[in-house]
């Protein structure tokens, strides 16, 4: 018997997703057409559903400011599970239903001390500490989640393509601006963002990043084993956008890493192992304001 199906017979629940070992239905605001969902998984299988399941929660706003990430994938995965079932009574063979979602949920706070003498963050120290308070506030996590499992398999996904998180402030590094896009690695540039396309930041991401990103892949192989494993990538680019001062930093997390991001079947079995508590999550403090994400998280 193999080491899965042994782990599968002591826990039923091994490998399945959060919202599968909870079994709770999640009420949506708007039901979508599920007939149109059902052919379209008949002829495309799961990679063409989880797209359009993506993008349907977005133009429906079932996508809200300031909730966990693990709430946006279960509602996704209630709706493809429903898409599964119904399209198991009209089919005999289906297509494959093997769920490849990620959350991310961040849990260690930054600070500029992570970076040590990098000289963009200490040349913008004010710059940096603001952007890493906003990130520090979870904020950009659901948008994250959504661009990593958009094209609905998040392993593959991780594979090719960084995010990216933009980071606007006025004169007085008060954050007036955010965006959050998924970035493909060779060549560099800018794929898709979640909400509306702010295409007038491609230039900048991609003249401050694409020097970098053959060091970066270097590093996401050689030290988080990215050609193995899924490797999540953010690439931070804080701009005042008074003074046109820029700084960038990254950080880089693994499914194998402790629990901030989790992939069924690849994350640790060790849990809370790194978990900080929500009051030290703010070791900065609160950013000066909190933005919104244009077209992605309207709702409060």
């Amino acid at each position: 018997m193999g080491k899965s199906k042994r782990r599968k017979q002591h826990n039923p629940n091994y490998g399945k997703s959060i919202w599968q070992k909870n079994g709770k239905h999640i009420q949506l605001e708007v039901e979508p057409d599920y007939s149109s969902l059902v052919d379209l998984y008949l002829s495309q299988g799961t990679a063409g559903l989880l797209p359009v399941i993506f993008d349907w929660l977005l133009q429906t706003e079932q996508i809200y400011h300031g909730e966990r990430p693990s709430d946006l994938v279960n509602r996704a995965n209630q709706v493809a599970m429903t898409v599964y079932e119904m399209a198991s009574k009209q089919s005999q063979t289906l297509a494959s239903q093997d769920l490849k979602l990620a959350e991310f949920t961040l849990k260690i706070p930054l600070t500029p001390d992570d970076f040590g003498g990098y000289q963009p963050v200490r040349n913008n120290l004010g710059l940096a500490t603001e952007a890493m308070r906003l990130i520090n506030t979870g904020f950009f996590d659901p948008a994250i989640t959504f661009l990593i499992n958009r094209d609905g398999d998040a392993v593959s996904s991780l594979r090719k393509h960084g995010v990216v998180l933009y980071i606007g402030t006025n004169n007085g590094l008060e954050i007036i601006d955010a965006a959050c896009g998924l970035v493909t690695w060779k060549p560099f540039e800018v794929s898709i963002y979640a909400g509306e396309q702010r295409n007038s930041l491609n230039k900048l991401i991609e003249k401050t990043f694409s020097p970098l990103a053959d060091k970066i892949q270097t590093f996401r192989i050689e030290q988080k084993g990215a050609n193995r494993f899924p490797c999540l990538s953010l690439l931070c680019l804080a701009e005042n956008k008074a003074s046109g001062a820029v700084c960038e930093f990254r950080r880089h997390y693994t499914a194998q890493g402790g629990n901030q991001l989790i992939i069924p079947g690849f994350s640790s079995k060790i849990e809370n192992i790194f978990s900080v508590s929500p009051s030290k999550k703010d070791v900065l403090g609160k950013p000066i304001n909190i933005p919104t994400i244009r077209g992605f998280n309207p709702k409060v």
